[in-house]
């Protein structure tokens, strides 16, 4: 993988116990082939539904249109109790006063030519979604939302059930915060909130670990500083650190952010042609697509306009990823590589904890041989169902003298659900089977939680901030109290303003 392009890839690493603290070997290996094929099912059927949300994005939101459409024309032929006369005729309602059809804006009101307008405005705000979502998925080899439905239509001429299964609301909530991020990450408009973060981070790369201190400039086998971005989303950070001249690993657990990351870094780089609304005009050298990022939004808005506006993206060209430094022309340094990889950051790099370098023969991990200069985290370590385990990991990550660059609040990802409730540590009501210490109602009301839930531990900063230094290292910058946005829509009439942790530590020298 060179500096001319990138790769996506999947660690298939043997299976860790929870949390990734331990790793066993399967000894038998009819067991784990078993195992391995069950995971590939899942995966594989997990994937089948991330398409399926991104084929199904403008029917599903169009049709939730129509349920507001559904509840106006309710709306309209209610008649509110108050305004009814006791002889129960409607005939004296009329000259009471203002009636709900006066008071309504016109492009409320059904069959008016106001209302015929924001209708075409707000389905070409899906279309316009849903045309970029193709292209991704054009991009990864699936069928189109255009492609399903002639394939559904073909079954039906054809005299067969098309039985469509659809896309749940929690998948449809995931596609709309792939466009917000989008929106964050590779447009103009999302420049203000990303470079709180990023040109800090970035900053701060340079600073305690510039690119001419990375090796011996005369020596051929100088190799640029390898920085891993786990939890980098649609991948802008990373970019920004490649482009320096780093090399640069990024990493997510999130199929969908993948899927738009994936071909926002690497299918953008071809002129467009003919793609109205969807893509940059005929000048550019590379593709652009405008999108409606808030579109789904329908509280704190203060305008239509607002929530329909486009934003274009990307606003630069992800896939000529020339870096900076070195524009001596000299080929005597490597240069700097970028990869991308699929999958929980445990799963990924728990081969760097002290149990896992070793194989069956003694020999040190091939992937442990690779360490880092540098991890870079914005809005992560709060993700981490065991932080505890997320920093281990991390120290592990890096080399003597490696940084690690933190920025973010701390919301814990996986905290809210699964606490103790007065009488859950009562186990006398529990059958005689098991040995669980909680109450069977415990039990019950969380049947169905996510295990990482039960297992989360929230941290105060100064917690965290303990624990990294009782890692090995030691904190070389630090702020607090920095105000930062997340996907923030800036002509909402709310917004969530985090007050982040800044903080760079360096691994100690053994």
């Amino acid at each position: 993988i060179t500096s001319s392009g990138h790769c996506y890839d999947s660690m298939d690493e043997d299976c860790c116990l929870p949390l990734g603290a331990q790793h066993q070997h399967q000894d038998n290996h009819d067991n784990q082939h078993c195992q391995d094929n069950e995971n590939n099912a899942e995966e594989d059927e997990h994937f089948q539904q991330v398409c399926k949300s991104y084929q199904q994005y403008a029917t599903f939101h169009q049709t939730r249109q129509q349920g507001v459409n559904r509840r106006m024309c309710q709306l309209l032929n209610s008649l509110p109790r108050h305004t009814v006369s006791p002889d129960n005729s409607t005939a004296a309602i009329v000259s009471d006063g203002p009636t709900i059809q006066s008071i309504l804006p016109p492009s409320l009101l059904p069959q008016t030519l106001e209302n015929q307008q924001y209708q075409k405005q707000f389905c070409d705000a899906t279309i316009r979604n849903q045309f970029f979502l193709d292209n991704v998925l054009k991009y990864s080899g699936v069928m189109t939302s255009q492609e399903v439905l002639r394939q559904r239509k073909q079954c039906n001429d054809d005299g067969g059930a098309a039985v469509m299964e659809w896309a749940t609301e929690d998948q449809m909530s995931k596609v709309d915060s792939v466009l917000k991020s989008l929106a964050r990450d590779w447009s103009c408009e999302g420049r203000e909130e990303r470079s709180v973060v990023y040109d800090r981070m970035v900053g701060a790369l340079e600073k305690y670990m510039p690119l001419e201190n990375g090796g011996d400039e005369h020596d051929p086998s100088t190799t640029p500083p390898r920085v891993a971005v786990p939890g980098s989303g649609l991948g802008r950070l990373a970019w920004e650190i490649y482009s320096r001249g780093y090399s640069v690993q990024g990493s997510d657990f999130s199929l969908p952010m993948l899927l738009a990351s994936d071909f926002m870094l690497n299918g953008c780089g071809f002129p467009g042609s003919d793609e109205a609304d969807g893509s940059s005009d005929q000048g550019s050298p590379f593709r652009q697509f405008g999108i409606s990022p808030w579109m789904s939004e329908t509280k704190n808005t203060a305008s239509m306009k607002h929530r329909l506006r486009t934003v274009v993206v990307p606003d630069v060209d992800p896939t000529n990823l020339q870096y900076n430094g070195n524009d001596d022309g000299d080929e005597m340094h490597d240069a700097p590589e970028f990869t991308m990889i699929a999958g929980e950051f445990l799963s990924n790099y728990s081969h760097f904890l002290p149990g896992h370098q070793h194989a069956h023969n003694g020999h040190q991990h091939a992937k442990s041989i690779k360490k880092f200069h540098a991890i870079a985290c914005s809005f992560f370590l709060d993700t981490a169902p065991s932080l505890p385990h997320y920093l281990l990991t991390i120290y592990h990550m890096l080399e003597d003298g490696g940084l690690l660059i933190n920025f973010g609040p701390l919301m814990y990802h996986w905290s809210g659900h699964g606490g103790l409730c007065p009488g859950d540590l009562d186990t006398s009501t529990n059958s005689n089977s098991g040995n669980s210490d909680v109450s069977s109602v415990y039990q019950k009301r969380n049947k169905y939680l996510d295990p990482r839930y039960v297992s989360n531990i929230d941290y105060t900063w100064e917690e965290v901030r303990y624990m990294i230094l009782q890692c090995g290292f030691e904190i070389v910058e630090e702020e607090t109290y920095i105000p930062a946005p997340y996907t923030s829509d800036a002509k909402s009439m709310m917004k969530v303003v985090y007050d982040c942790a800044f903080l760079v530590a360096r691994k100690k020298t053994n």
